[in-house]
Order: C-alpha cells, then sequence, then structure tokens
C-alpha cells in the first residue's frame, strides 16, 4: 500500500490529474446543488405567483432556466373583499437586471361624474384617468372582460375589468414564442378574477386576448362623422341646413348610463338676424342616475305643463321636453331642449324632435311628461 503511494505521489502527471477530477467533482457538486435549489426556489415562486393560477409549465417556459426569479408586488383582492378596489390582481415575477413578467387586473370604472346635467357628463369625456387605468395601453398583451353580475364591493355596477401583462427580457434574451405564453398567462388571470368575483357569463379564452388598440385622438374627427349619439338628428327638423365646415360641431357622449348631444342648427331661411341658428340638446339617464336626475332636475320636473306659455320679448326661446319610456328595455328619462329666436318655432317642432330622438334609440312605451320654458 505504502509502495503504491509512493509510486502514485511520484508519478509526474496522476497527482495533478487527480487533483482536477476532483476540483472538477466538487464544482460539478456544487453547481448541482445550487441549480437544484434555485429550481425549487423557481417552483415555489410560479406556485405562488398571481394567487398561484398562473399556468406552471407555459409561464416556465416563458422565464430563462438558468437566472433565480423572485416575486414582486404580489396583491390579490378578488372575490369579495369589502369596499372595491382599483387594483384587483397584481403580481411582478423578475430576474436579472431587467427581466420581468408583470400582470395586473383592474376594473373598468367609468370617469366619476360631478353632476348629471348635460355639461357634467360631457366634462367627464375629458377628464383625465389615472395611470392604473391606462397601464394596459402600453402592455405586451392585453383582454377587456365581462362580468354580467357585477364585481362586488362598488358602490355603482362594474360589469367589465381588464388584465394586461407586460414582458420584459434582459438584452438579448428573448425566448421564441412568448407572446402565446403570455396570452395564456392572461387568459387564467382573468378566468382568476371571474371566478372570485362571481361574475357569470362566458369564460375568458386566450383568443380573446389581444394587443393594446392603437392610439387614436378623436376618431369622429379624423373621419369626418358625427359623434354617436348626435346621429339621430336631421337638419330638416328645424328647417336647417347642412353644417359647414366653419360651423360648431356637435358634442356628445354615448355612456352605460347616459347619452348626451349638444348640437347647433345652421338655419336654412333665417327669418331674422337672431335666427341664424337653432340649438337642440338631447340626454337620456338610466339605471342608478335616476334618482340624481330627478334630484337636480326637481324645480324643472314640478314647472312641467302640457302646453306651457312662453315669456313674451325674450331675445331666443328654450323649450324643454321630458319623457319617461323603455329604451332597449332599460327604464329610461329623456329630456329634449329646442332654443330657437321665434317662441312659436321651438313650440312647433318639439314634439317632432323628441319623437324622432326617442325613436332612433328604439325607445317604447313613451309618457310625454310635460314641457317647460327655460
Amino acid at each position: 500500500m505504502a509502495a503504491a503511494w509512493q509510486r502514485f505521489i511520484g508519478h509526474r502527471v496522476a497527482p495533478k490529474a487527480a487533483l482536477v477530477v476532483l476540483a472538477a467533482a466538487l464544482v460539478a457538486g456544487f453547481l448541482l446543488v445550487r441549480s437544484e435549489r434555485r429550481d425549487a426556489h423557481n417552483a415555489e415562486v410560479l406556485d405562488t405567483a398571481c394567487g398561484g393560477v398562473l399556468p406552471r409549465a407555459t409561464v416556465r417556459g416563458l422565464l430563462p432556466g438558468d437566472e433565480t426569479w423572485e416575486l414582486r408586488g404580489e396583491l390579490d383582492l378578488t372575490g369579495p373583499s369589502g369596499r372595491g378596489p382599483r387594483t384587483l390582481l397584481r403580481c411582478s415575477v423578475e430576474w436579472g437586471e431587467y427581466g420581468r413578467l408583470e400582470l395586473a387586473a383592474v376594473p373598468v370604472l367609468d370617469v366619476p361624474l360631478s353632476g348629471v346635467r348635460p355639461r357634467d357628463i360631457l366634462a367627464a369625456r375629458t377628464a383625465k384617468e389615472p395611470d392604473w387605468a391606462t397601464a394596459y395601453r402600453s402592455a405586451t398583451t392585453q383582454v377587456t372582460a365581462g362580468c354580467p353580475a357585477g364585481l362586488p364591493g362598488y358602490p355603482r355596477p362594474v360589469t367589465r375589468f381588464r388584465v394586461h401583462a407586460s414582458l420584459g427580457y434582459d438584452e438579448g434574451s428573448e425566448i421564441a414564442g412568448a407572446a402565446k405564453e403570455v396570452r395564456a398567462a392572461v387568459t387564467a388571470v382573468a378566468n382568476h378574477v371571474r371566478d372570485r368575483g362571481g361574475c357569470g357569463g362566458p369564460a375568458v379564452t386566450p383568443s380573446d386576448v389581444r394587443p393594446p388598440p392603437e392610439p387614436v385622438e378623436d376618431p369622429d374627427e379624423e373621419s369626418g362623422e358625427v359623434v354617436p349619439s348626435c346621429r339621430w338628428f336631421r337638419p330638416e327638423l328645424l328647417d336647417g341646413r347642412a353644417r359647414g365646415r366653419d360651423d360648431r360641431e356637435p358634442d356628445g357622449v354615448t355612456g352605460d348610463d347616459a347619452d348626451v348631444c349638444s348640437l347647433r342648427v345652421p338655419r336654412a331661411k333665417p327669418a331674422s338676424r337672431l335666427d341664424q341658428f337653432a340649438e337642440v340638446g338631447s340626454v337620456s339617464w338610466r339605471g342608478p342616475l335616476l334618482p340624481e336626475v330627478r334630484t337636480a332636475y326637481g324645480a324643472e320636473l314640478a314647472a312641467l305643463s302640457p302646453d306651457p306659455a312662453p315669456e313674451s320679448g325674450e331675445k331666443s326661446y328654450t323649450l324643454a321636453v321630458w319623457a319617461e319610456s323603455s329604451c332597449s328595455g332599460a327604464r329610461t328619462l329623456s329630456r329634449v331642449t329646442v332654443g330657437t329666436a321665434a317662441a312659436a318655432l321651438a313650440a312647433d317642432r318639439v314634439d317632432r324632435i323628441l319623437a324622432a330622438y326617442l325613436a332612433a334609440s328604439d325607445c317604447r312605451a313613451v309618457k310625454v311628461l310635460g314641457k317647460v320654458w327655460k
């Protein structure tokens, strides 16, 4: 034994080769242990991320296997959670210096109204949305999902929510086929929100998930079309002419609970210097806005009469007519105003204009509540 050892250590190559083999074995063992620990850690991250609903095999294919993944910003407020949150779910899996897979689910909320009058509803259209509501526009992919039963916890019905995902890699490490796998992750999160919120309706499928829409500043302005809520009006209803390039464009909003239109009608044959234009306004309210409308317009509603008489000597006259009806199956309160230089013209045309408006809105069982001069 001693002789063999002496021959070994006296050999010119064997001791060095043995050291190399031993070092390699130690390094391999260390790397194997580290790899196993990393794999176990990464598996735990996937089990936890986004409420544990991510498709593990799919998402694992998105992330670099030789990196350690870290879970950041985990939040899951889906289901009954008291007051309706502005973020339903959020999670981010990060690796390396810049790598990140980030998902978020947020409710689609209407911009809060400062009131129910037409000017308040029109003003809400231009209100700036918070960053959390517009983050989907710069995401990798997104989906807007329906929740017919309404998400719990909100003062007004919230029947839609949006899930978006953003995927970023360290430079030079992008993975082929990532878009398809991100869609699967978004689909899983969307259906998790649906299930926890008791939404009902059809499930989200990967084909529903798409890249964010291209930004458009003002589609109606670019196309030259009248805003949808004003398309019901025809100039001949007030002996008007077609709008010219220099005439004021119609202004309108179409929403879940209210539709508003405000337009100026150039008169074809003005009877006087003051008769160059007529003004027409229309607004319909539905659902949760109805009690507030009756409060805001209480004095006007109390003054309604079948055939009111205008005050004489005015430079212009505005006649408002109110109606109750069922429009597309929803109980609706509508108000149409006609402003003209001559009271007789407004009085003669307001019923016809109201009828045209309600017919275009698919309204049935119409009950005219009365009129009032403003």
